[in-house]
């Protein structure tokens, strides 16, 4: 397995694929390509060539950081991949509050990896109603909110 944060050698069809096959739904590669490009940090892992998982952390570079997309294809999952991507980013970031947004049913996952679940934790997105069918979100959300 090779790991790297070289966006040069990515194909961005070829990731919005592994996102989608990981599964965390299907992604345009244009979007996909700029939030890669716009993160503070990535992970890609090939195995002879072939991407077969990836991450991406955004950081304000002093003590906060986020991890998103931790993907890895499914023929390849259970194996210490998807831990690696996570060390891999959480050792090129500030390690003072790292937040990540887990896709359900991988707490654990999560949790053998030292992350916490957060009592207090809020999103405003503009898919919400497809992040209450996914199982992303506990409660109902309020629709008294401001636009």
């Amino acid at each position: 397995m090779n790991y790297h944060s070289e966006l040069s050698r990515i194909h961005w069809h070829e990731l919005a694929t592994v996102i989608e096959r990981a599964p965390l739904g299907k992604r345009d590669p244009d979007f996909v390509e700029k939030t890669y490009r716009g993160s503070y940090v990535y992970c890609f892992v090939e195995d002879n060539g072939k991407l077969i998982g990836a991450g991406r952390a955004i950081s304000d570079g002093v003590s906060n950081s986020a991890i998103y997309d931790v993907v890895v294809l499914p023929e390849y999952q259970g194996k210490g991949i998807g831990k690696s991507i996570v060390q891999y980013l959480l050792d090129r970031l500030p390690r003072r509050s790292v937040l990540l947004v887990s896709a359900p049913k991988q707490e654990d996952f999560y949790r053998k990896l030292g992350f916490h679940k957060l009592k207090t934790a809020y999103l405003r997105h503009e898919e919400i109603e497809r992040w209450i069918s996914e199982g992303y979100i506990e409660e109902k959300p309020s629709r008294h909110h401001i636009e």
